[in-house]
């Protein structure tokens, strides 16, 4: 009797306190597991629902397809779309991409004040962890910085202000488990 008490406890303990995962965040993940997996015409149509209602992982992801020709043809204003709309909600790996492009003028007009922008917003949204990815961005922003007029880095400085000021807050970006 008191094992069955101890068990029906932990079970709603369980449930409780948020052992289960949302079937939301349960079929994004079975999206990017299917990503993973190759199928890449699949994947995208898994996450269209999820980027539709502004996920940045999955507008990323559709972005980075988009910019790699996986599952649909390779179509660099297409990636530039979904990365801008992942960009603009907090995704570093997007506001790097994005820098990539503005950059090298791939499917968007070559702007330097842009790239700067999002490549600095890039580095400052990477965790601790991601060492690797946030000296990629610093690496980007020096290298499209030494091309740069006094003026065209203070137009750069001030949007990214701008962007700051506009926050809408949301949480701090994590990507989703991938089992």
């Amino acid at each position: 009797m008191m094992k069955s008490i101890l068990l029906a406890t932990a079970v709603a303990s369980g449930l409780t306190f948020g052992m289960s995962v949302p079937a939301s965040a349960q079929a994004l993940e079975r999206a990017m597991a299917t990503y993973y997996r190759g199928d890449y015409a699949e994947a995208i149509k898994a996450m269209t629902p999820f980027a539709k209602e502004g996920d940045r992982y999955a507008l990323f992801m559709i972005g980075f397809m988009h910019e790699r020709g996986q599952g649909v043809p390779q179509d660099y204003a297409e990636a530039a779309k979904w990365y801008g709309q992942a960009a603009e909600l907090g995704h570093p790996n997007a506001q790097n991409n994005l820098g990539v492009l503005f950059k090298n003028g791939r499917g968007v007009p070559k702007d330097p004040v842009s790239a700067y922008k999002w490549f600095s917003l890039a580095a400052d949204g990477y965790q601790p962890a991601e060492i690797g990815h946030r000296e990629r961005a610093l690496s980007n922003k020096q290298e499209v910085a030494g091309d740069m007029s006094s003026e065209q880095l203070a137009e750069a400085r001030q949007q990214i202000e701008s962007y700051r000021a506009a926050d809408p807050g949301l949480p701090e970006y994590r990507a989703p488990n991938v089992r």
